[in-house]
């Protein structure tokens, strides 16, 4: 197996790479920051907008299914036409979108122009790490991705917040257009600091079979495993839309094996690295909801902590995280990046394993210890697994690997979604099965079912985190010369 290829160098001037981060990391900040800002609305634009919850959970599920479906497509696209065209004019769509989402005036225009924010959004994500990758040497790959995701933890962390802050003083409305301004500065700044894209002077064919596959395949799968708890696991539809998005992705693999310039180059996949690699990104992000999904219910419900006060102690980890990504990255770029993905996939496996012992009297300081291992793993984990997917492809397929890396986030985020969801829910109910014979009740029996639920659920995380352990020390021992040469 021929070595991992590290992707040339980008422009000689040391100053560019920190041009080409600003916009870049301020414009994943907005995206990032996109996906839950709108979810602490609902009450207001169901009683505004007169519509229901069921229609408005679609302002962040519209959002969500076309970003994810569309972005190994565009990614392919911007490796022909260009990097810096793809991320700013998709910055410039995402900023018209949220400009037509401030003034919709039907729950039906808001869902459309959610959509045309979510192809802009697609755009910038499926770019901004290979734009970082060419931008940094590569002895400071990992550097410059774990910056890159110091403002992706930010953007999830400020959504929530912002969007409380903004819906305490003014409208719904405010969630949108507050944001123009810098939406507007990030597209000034994509266009005046990104270098002038080199484009392929072979002409750009689209593989229109395999475009129409993968999304639709990733549209079906995620609307499927999201409709887990609302239409239950059992649910004919759930069955129908899971089953084409799988039988869509199937057909797309055999398909792009024999496509003349294919959407995603699943060649690379012989590269047992980058395919270890791809699988242990993939796991991790199964691993993560069951503490996103569920761990404020056990800080509000279960010990009874204040909405402010939970969301205060759940920001231990993603501060933790915004620490430790930058240095995990550094380090990955000094002595090599595959012990960072063992460390990091160890040290969340221990958190979920102390996350075990969560029951109404746990001590603050047991809590805080498990959120910070958490985040230094998250932070260990993703600049070193980053660093081996890009280095692992040629520059020219840089747009391609960025865009697959960002597709595999998000879908084995909604994949453990659905899954946290509906294991949580169904061993509650039988938590409390088991709790009222022991004679309680009321919101007693409600608090003594959250710890048990949770550590049913946690089990699928430590499982998970094991064998991303097992997969890369296996590939270390297994493939050891190649890491080296590489």
């Amino acid at each position: 197996m021929a070595p991992m290829t590290i992707p040339e160098q980008s422009p000689d001037n040391e100053s560019y790479k920190w041009k080409t981060l600003a916009p870049t990391a301020m414009g994943m900040f907005m995206t990032t920051m996109d996906a839950s800002i709108t979810n602490i609305a609902f009450p207001i634009l169901i009683e505004t907008l007169h519509t229901d919850l069921t229609t408005v959970v679609w302002v962040t599920l519209a959002f969500t299914l076309v970003c994810t479906s569309s972005m190994l497509v565009l990614g392919k696209i911007s490796d022909h036409a260009g990097r810096k065209r793809i991320y700013s004019i998709g910055m410039c769509i995402f900023t018209a979108g949220m400009g037509a989402c401030a003034v919709a005036q039907t729950i039906g225009q808001l869902l459309v122009f959610r959509a045309v924010q979510a192809i802009g959004a697609a755009m910038t994500i499926s770019t901004s790490t290979a734009i970082v990758t060419e931008a940094f040497p590569a002895k400071e790959t990992g550097k410059g991705i774990g910056l890159l995701g110091i403002f992706v933890s930010l953007g999830f962390i400020t959504g929530p917040v912002l969007g409380g802050i903004l819906l305490s003083w003014l409208d719904w409305r405010s969630l949108f257009y507050v944001r123009i301004p810098l939406g507007v500065l990030i597209c000034f700044m994509s266009f005046a600091l990104l270098k002038k894209d080199t484009v392929r002077e072979k002409k750009m064919s689209i593989d229109m079979v395999g475009a129409l596959l993968s999304s639709l395949g990733f549209f079906t799968l995620i609307l499927g495993v999201s409709q887990i708890k609302t239409l239950e696991a059992l649910s004919p539809l759930v069955y129908l839309l899971v089953g084409l998005g799988l039988l869509s992705l199937t057909l797309f693999v055999f398909h792009e094996r024999r496509a003349p310039d294919p959407i995603v180059d699943f060649s690379l996949f012989k590269n047992r690295i980058f395919s270890t690699a791809t699988w242990s990104l993939f796991l991790i992000f199964i691993s993560a909801p069951p503490f996103i999904l569920i761990i404020p219910f056990y800080l509000m419900e279960g010990i009874g902590l204040t909405p402010s006060s939970a969301g205060i102690l759940i920001s231990v980890n993603s501060m933790t995280t915004i620490i430790s990504g930058p240095v995990s990255g550094s380090l990955s770029d000094r002595f090599g990046p595959f012990w960072f993905s063992v460390l990091g996939g160890a040290a969340m496996t221990i958190a979920f394993l102390f996350m075990l012992g969560f029951n109404l009297d746990t001590g603050m300081a047991t809590i805080i210890f498990s959120f910070v291992a958490l985040g230094i793993g998250i932070g260990l984990f993703n600049p070193s697994n980053n660093s081996i997917l890009m280095g692992s492809v040629t520059r020219d397929r840089l747009g391609m690997a960025s865009a697959l890396i960002a597709t595999v986030r998000q879908v084995g985020l909604s994949l453990g979604t659905a899954i946290a969801g509906a294991i949580f829910s169904a061993r509650l109910v039988s938590h409390k099965a088991q709790l009222r014979v022991q004679g309680l009740d009321g919101k007693d029996l409600d608090r003594y079912s959250i710890p048990p639920a949770f550590h049913d659920v946690l089990w699928i995380s430590i499982i998970l985190g094991v064998v991303v352990i097992g997969l890369s020390v296996w590939a270390r021992v297994k493939f050891k010369g190649n890491l080296r040469s590489s």
